[in-house]
């Protein structure tokens, strides 16, 4: 019996200033979660490496070039990102806001080509990741444009999953953005 293929991640980085990088190497630091899925990280093997080591982090990286060489039970990631960075934690740079960019369209692109099963997406900063080339207010938008599709933001934990009716939009205006179509084409997605 043929072993199935483990389902294949792809992750974009988030703001390199952020919690993204974090996060993502956490969830990955219990080897169990390597069983079910194979991370692909859109990111830089020594902006990951300096995370580890940072954070103090037990986990171990695959650097690859190309997405033929994604291993099972690895945390793979792809070097996207040539160029070195300086991490400053919780500032606002718009190179930081490229890069989350730049590994964002990357994850996407591998989506679009079936080289990866889903699509997760670390934080990003509203403000830094725009530019000339990137006009929106977060990942949503930008995923329902190159998916041609309604993508639907979720909050997840163990025990609730929330997917957001609205997204970006201040809270008073939260009220008169609902409506029953909204809700039926949410649900829609969902399914």
């Amino acid at each position: 019996m043929n072993k199935k293929q483990n389902i294949r991640v792809g992750i974009s980085l988030g703001d390199p200033n952020g919690i993204g990088g974090e996060i993502i190497l956490k969830a990955f630091e219990n080897n169990q979660m390597l069983e079910l899925y194979t991370p692909v990280i859109f990111a830089s093997t020594k902006l990951l490496s300096y995370y580890i080591k940072t954070l103090k982090l037990n986990i171990k990286i695959h650097g690859i070039t190309s997405l033929d060489d994604v291993v099972d039970g690895k945390v793979n990631v792809v070097r996207l990102i040539k160029e070195p960075f300086r991490v400053n934690w919780g500032t606002v740079d718009p190179i930081a806001g490229e890069l989350a960019v730049r590994s964002l369209k990357a994850a996407t692109e591998a989506l679009k080509l079936n080289q990866i099963d889903v699509l997760v997406t670390a934080p990003i900063h509203k403000e830094s990741i725009q530019s000339e080339e990137f006009k929106f207010p977060g990942h949503t938008d930008y995923l329902n444009q190159e998916l041609e599709g309604e993508s639907l933001m979720f909050m997840v934990s163990e025990d609730l999953r929330v997917g957001l009716l609205t997204d970006h939009i201040p809270l008073k205006e939260v009220p008169s953005q609902i409506t029953e179509k909204l809700i039926k084409t949410k649900i829609g997605t969902i399914k």
